[in-house]
């Protein structure tokens, strides 16, 4: 396949290989992509170029009456994966009681990705945050938290890179807000980021990319009667992504079309819903107003994203569906085989191909053939109209 790797040199410069574009509309996200991962090496060999997926199921065990698939995510043909949806009720910030912890990696754990849970804190400038049960963290834009993130991870890892990432936060845009108020004002926006680090693993030097949206919000109080102003401010997380190999080997660009695989299962999706304005309906009855509307954010981010990816699967609502594909960097193809009839893949790869065992192929070889690569016959997927 062809990759991504981006490495740093004795000078700090990065240097590494990406993909090529497609045309038309998908060529300049591919000149976007470009920019940020490179060029590919137009003398790599054919099998280079192609990367054979399966999809993956990620379960909510217990937290309905049966075990439900919560999302399904796209990782290379033979990693194995662990965890799901995880239920606590005692989660501290009032949170949902629910959260995500989910990895999946080769068979010699050498390289692999990682859903890290969400993450909530809060902090005031009068040190009230300090009594709360929620951890209390001072944390106001996107890079703390990560650079937060990393040394709990990873202890003792060095970041080698930032960078904004406003592709991620795009669909997120409603949340940004400003409500004035009589003595202040309220304010909530997202934020979006990704780093490189670097740190030692059983003695192999390891790079790791890990990216995170974060919803911040602001409670500015004037100050009066000769008592000065105070901030309130609170962070949630939503699931940060992650993903590892050995130094030279992360490939930014399989790392990119497993995160933007990540779908949703619509009944678990439902059910969720239903949970949260429970929780909603319970705080409006007497719980801490704090609780609620941690409770009701969780609501909206989550109507937010089944929205998107109801859009997204409406093939009727073409123009819709691409500016949605074009920020997410994604395309949909469609599968006759699939439950939805499409399936949305990675728009910087040429070609898409399912194969008869079920799993799928993206390439950019145009003389590729599955039964010469794979084995298999299979059935090249074209664009849902």
């Amino acid at each position: 396949m062809a990759r991504g790797t981006m490495r740093r040199t004795a000078d700090g410069q990065r240097t590494g290989t990406g993909g090529r574009a497609r045309s038309g509309r998908r060529a300049a996200i591919g000149l976007a992509a470009a920019l940020c991962l490179g060029t590919v090496d137009a003398g790599a060999p054919a099998a280079a170029q192609s990367l054979h997926v399966q999809r993956v199921d990620i379960i909510d065990p217990n937290g309905f009456e049966k075990p439900l698939v919560a999302s399904t995510i796209l990782v290379p043909m033979g990693w194995r994966s662990a965890g799901g949806v995880v239920w606590n009720p005692n989660t501290p910030c009032g949170g949902a009681g629910y959260n995500f912890d989910w990895q999946a990696g080769a068979p010699d754990g050498s390289s692999g990705v990682q859903i890290l849970p969400m993450r909530q804190w809060m902090w005031d400038s009068a040190g009230y945050s300090a009594m709360s049960s929620c951890p209390s963290a001072r944390i106001r834009r996107v890079a703390d938290f990560l650079a937060a993130l990393v040394q709990e991870i990873r202890p003792g890892a060095r970041i080698l890179d930032f960078r904004p990432r406003p592709d991620i936060s795009k669909d997120y845009e409603q949340l940004n807000q400003t409500t004035p108020m009589p003595m202040g004002e309220i304010r909530s926006w997202v934020e979006a980021g990704e780093v490189l680090i670097a740190y030692g693993q059983n003695g192999v030097d390891m790079r790791e990319s890990v990216s995170a949206l974060v919803l911040f919000s602001l409670n500015r109080m004037q100050g009066m009667a000769g008592m000065p102003g105070m901030d309130f401010y609170s962070g949630v997380s939503f699931p940060a992504f992650a993903s590892r190999a050995p130094n030279g080997q992360l490939d930014f660009r399989m790392t990119e079309m497993i995160r933007k695989s990540i779908t949703p299962a619509p009944e678990w999706s439902a059910r969720i819903a239903e949970h949260h304005r429970k929780i909603a309906g319970i705080n409006a009855k007497g719980a801490q107003d704090r609780s609620r509307i941690i409770a009701q954010t969780g609501e909206d981010i989550r109507q937010m994203q089944a929205e998107s990816w109801r859009r997204q699967q409406d093939s009727s609502d073409r123009i819709a569906r691409e500016t949605s594909e074009a920020i997410r960097g994604v395309e949909t193809y469609a599968d006759p085989n699939s439950a939805t009839g499409t399936v949305e893949l990675d728009n910087t790869y040429n070609q898409a191909w399912r194969l008869n065992d079920g799993t799928y192929v993206l390439t950019d070889d145009a003389s590729f053939n599955p039964n010469a690569t794979f084995g298999m016959d299979g059935t090249q997927l074209g664009v849902a109209q």
